[in-house]
Formats: C-alpha cells, structure tokens, sequence
C-alpha cells in the first residue's frame, strides 16, 4: 500500500505515523475494533503485534492501546496478507 492510509475496519495491521520517543517505530499494531463507527480524530484499540505473539496462548491478556485513528498508516489489509508479504523475493 503507498501513501497514508487511515484504518477502517478490524484486523488490519498498521504502524504509528508519528511515534512518541518511548515508541518503537517499527511496531505493528492490529486494529482490534470496528473502527468504521468512529471518526479519524477518536481514539481507538489497537494491540501490538509483539505483545499478541507473547500472550499467543491467552491472546485476551494482550494489552491494549489506545491510539488516535488518524495517527495510523494501514501497512497490511489482513494478518495473513501481512506475513506472505515477508516471503517475497
């Protein structure tokens, strides 16, 4: 995907567009909600990819942050669309 893309529904994997200085900036996060009710500025749940992997047994117990919508960029249509996009040549 090029440019900026705002979410708009659950299960697409996005990054911070602009990161805080305690973020990482290469973090994905996973849209966890129906984001299509809720306009760009309101805040929505989002959940780390790194923290999903680590409670993969219980993924409930994956924290969940609240980001602004328009402070994501859509890197990922799916989960799965975005792990085949590592095995690319």
């Amino acid at each position: 995907m090029n440019g900026k893309t705002i979410p708009t529904k659950q299960g697409q994997v996005c990054k911070i567009t602009n990161p805080l200085p305690d973020e990482n900036p290469a973090e994905t996060y996973l849209i966890t909600e129906d984001v299509s009710v809720y306009s760009d500025d309101a805040t929505i749940y989002v959940v780390s990819l790194t923290d999903l992997q680590r409670c993969i047994s219980n993924p409930a117990f994956a924290p969940r942050k609240g980001i602004m919508k328009a402070e994501l960029n859509v890197v990922a249509v799916t989960l799965t669309s975005y792990v085949a996009s590592w095995n690319k040549e």
